[in-house]
């Protein structure tokens, strides 16, 4: 479902006016779109991030891949900051990194900076375009390749084509609820329909996509 498509239903709901074609660049600039249509616009974000926060979905996750350069701990994941991590793996030799705190960090690190294979890995910054940056530990030597499964949550919707990841029930019902509530109507009978729909739809689709990823509470020895 598109973004406009999305609002449209949302605005359906409230009985409000739809936007009937597709605007050119971000919402927020557009002429042609009203007020009240941007926020029911807003409010859709609002609750896309919600539901992409409740949930490891299948359909937000990618692979990050990192090259090590000999002598450098420090990496930058070019995958913004709004990202969480799964797994993280040397693709050379078939190594898993663990995630340490930076006291660990600075422990491993002080007073003498071991170098070979990496083994840990902590968040460090991020860069001017707010990517987060990664240090490993101990410090690389050879060229290799460590590969990130991430979560990476989706921008925020501006274009009307903008196709959502996540499940669309859950976030048009939750938008809805929302648009109620900015009403001034959240003391009433439909808020509460609403605001219960809107879980059941969330717990539906998690049950749906948890399916998938059963695997992933089993443990394996090779």
């Amino acid at each position: 479902m598109t973004f406009r498509e999305l609002i449209n239903e949302v605005l359906l709901r409230l009985r409000e006016d739809t936007i009937t074609l597709d605007w050119s660049g971000n919402i927020n600039d557009s002429l042609t779109v009203t007020p009240y249509q941007k926020v029911v616009a807003s409010l859709v974000n609002d609750s896309k991030r919600g539901v992409e926060i409740y949930h490891d979905w299948l359909v937000l996750r990618e692979t990050v891949s990192v090259a090590t350069v000999s002598g450098t701990d420090t990496y930058n994941l070019n995958s913004g900051q709004e990202i969480k991590v799964i797994d993280v793996i040397n693709q050379d030799t078939g190594i898993r990194l663990s995630q340490v705190s930076r006291e660990v960090m600075n422990t491993l690190k002080y007073p003498t900076n071991s170098t070979g294979e990496p083994r840990y890995y902590a968040f460090n910054g991020a860069d001017s375009d707010n990517n987060l940056k990664i240090q490993v530990e101990p410090v690389p030597v050879d060229a290799q390749t460590l590969s990130f499964d991430i979560i990476k949550y989706q921008d925020t919707l501006k274009t009307a084509a903008s196709v959502i990841k996540v499940p669309q029930q859950p976030v048009l019902l939750g938008a809805w609820s929302r648009a109620i509530s900015e009403r001034g109507e959240d003391g009433g009978t439909q808020m509460t329909i609403t605001a219960k729909e809107t879980l059941e739809s969330l717990n539906q689709a998690i049950l749906v996509d948890s399916g998938n990823t059963q695997y992933e509470s089993d443990w394996y020895v090779r």
